[in-house]
């Protein structure tokens, strides 16, 4: 895919999306370094991203992931969706149940970094959970 047709398809994708799903333009920038790599697996994150807004909430089983499991205690309500198609990666984000907003904050390869403390997309959580104004 040219970097054109690469603009196209992130402007059609992002009219696509459902209004109630928020995702922040650092997430949108991982899912485009995702398709330099792989444009297939961008393509169902970028799906897996659109049905948060119908199901913010899927049945894969709870998220018991330290990284979640911390910000939880930590007051971020973060949750982790599991790309059943694409296990190598895990979808960060929060779900207002209130207002039904879905915040998408990072998407993340699946590696030795995914659930620790110290890890750059930790801290992006956190920072944006407290001053990303669309989703608080």
């Amino acid at each position: 895919m040219t970097s054109i047709s690469l603009l196209i398809y992130y402007r059609w994708v992002k009219w696509k999306i459902p209004q109630n799903v928020k995702i922040h333009p650092s997430a949108w920038r991982d899912v485009k370094a995702i398709s330099i790599i792989d444009e297939k697996t961008a393509g169902r994150i970028i799906q897996r991203m659109a049905s948060l807004g119908v199901d913010p909430e899927p049945r894969q089983g709870d998220c018991d992931s330290r990284t979640v499991v911390t910000l939880n205690k930590k007051g971020y309500r973060v949750k982790r969706l599991k790309c059943t198609d694409t296990f190598r990666y895990r979808i960060f984000y929060s779900y207002n149940r209130k207002t039904g907003i879905v915040c998408i904050y990072c998407i993340v390869p699946r590696d030795d970094d995914t659930y620790d403390e110290n890890s750059w997309h930790y801290k992006r959580i956190k920072q944006l959970y407290r001053q990303w104004g669309e989703c608080k």
